[in-house]
This record gives structure tokens, sequence and C-alpha cells, in this order.
């Protein structure tokens, strides 16, 4: 088990990851006419580092276990995606769209869950981690059954989903693992307070 001093350092490299995929997003929206090789073949590196974060994560313990609470199936998951994504590029092409939406609809549905649990915490801006889900949990959807014909349209679009993905992750991981770290401050000056 990774202990609690390491929560810091996992939470930087998460929140990289996620600005990273952000960025990946922002590119393709601004360049949707780059090879849909090299598309493939980044998003699949992307994906892979991002199961490998997301299953440390998972292993991490922090107060509320709310941000990494789903972390080791979607990392599992992730990595597989990417491993296709990179080695069998030529047969996802076309499926492409398909498989991005369907990673982040799944990384949506279980950021519902996390907010509803978020709230029974007590955490008042659950919300917002609802919204988020909801709008990257609506983008994935629309990118599973929207017609598999690449175009730069699309590519856009890809580019847009993986953007809400990212701000979803980095606002989730950003918020709670904050408001722990004032919890645990919180906690610790009542106890020494009460030991006075």
């Amino acid at each position: 088990m990774i202990q609690t001093k390491d929560l810091k350092r996992i939470k930087v490299i998460y929140s990289l990851l996620a600005v990273v995929f952000i960025i990946f997003g922002a590119c393709l929206m601004i360049r949707p006419e780059l090879s849909m090789v090299m598309i493939c073949r980044l998003a699949g590196i992307l994906f892979i580092l991002y199961g490998i974060v997301k299953i440390t994560g998972y292993f991490t313990r922090d107060l509320y276990e709310l941000a990494f609470q789903f972390d080791f199936a979607m990392g599992i998951f992730s990595i597989a995606i990417g491993c296709a994504l990179i080695f069998f590029v030529d047969g996802v092409i076309t499926f492409f769209p398909t498989f991005i939406g369907v990673v982040i609809l799944i990384d949506a549905v279980l950021k519902i869950q996390t907010a509803l649990d978020a709230r029974r915490f007590g955490l008042n801006k659950w919300w917002l981690i609802l919204i988020i889900a909801i709008l990257a949990g609506v983008a994935g959807f629309l990118l599973i059954i929207y017609p598999r014909e690449i175009s730069q349209v699309l590519i856009m679009f890809v580019g847009l989903n993986l953007m809400i993905d990212g701000i979803l992750n980095l606002w989730i991981v950003l918020y709670t693992v904050k408001i722990m770290h004032r919890r645990n401050r919180s906690d610790r000056e009542r106890y020494e307070g009460g030991a006075i």
C-alpha cells in the first residue's frame, strides 16, 4: 500500500496528465487535419500512461477515497484501449471516435458516482463534479452514436471530448485532495488543542 506521504506526488502526476489530455484535445481542435495514424498512436500512449497513473492512484490512502476510488478498473481499461490504439492502429482507425467515446462515457458515469459520494461526505462543490461529469458523459455518448466516417469536424469533437474529460479529472483530484489536506490539518489542530 502506498503511504500517505506519496499522495501529493500522485496528485501532481495525475494533475499533469489531465492537463496533457486537455492540451492534446485542444491540439485536435486546432489541427484536426493531423494524420489519423499519428493521432491514434499519441492517444494510445496517453491512455496507457493514464491507466498506469490511475492504477497507482487507486492504491493511495486518502481521507475520503474519492479521487481515485474507481481507478483500478478504469486504469486497466485505459491501458487496454491504449494498447489497441498503438498496436492495432489500422484496425481501429475507423472506430477511433467510438473508442474515445466509450472510455469517456464510462469515466463520466464513474465520476457521477464520485459526485454523489462527495455529497454524502459533505463536500459543498459536489454538484460541480456532477455537472462536468454529465457533460462529459453526454459528449462521450454523442461520439459513440456519431457516424463513424472520419472527418475534421469529428476529430475536433474528439478533441473537445478529451478536453472535457481532462478538466473533469483535474477538477476532481485538485478539489478532493485539497479538501482532504484541509480536513487533516483541522483534525490535527483540534487534537493538539485538546491535548493542551
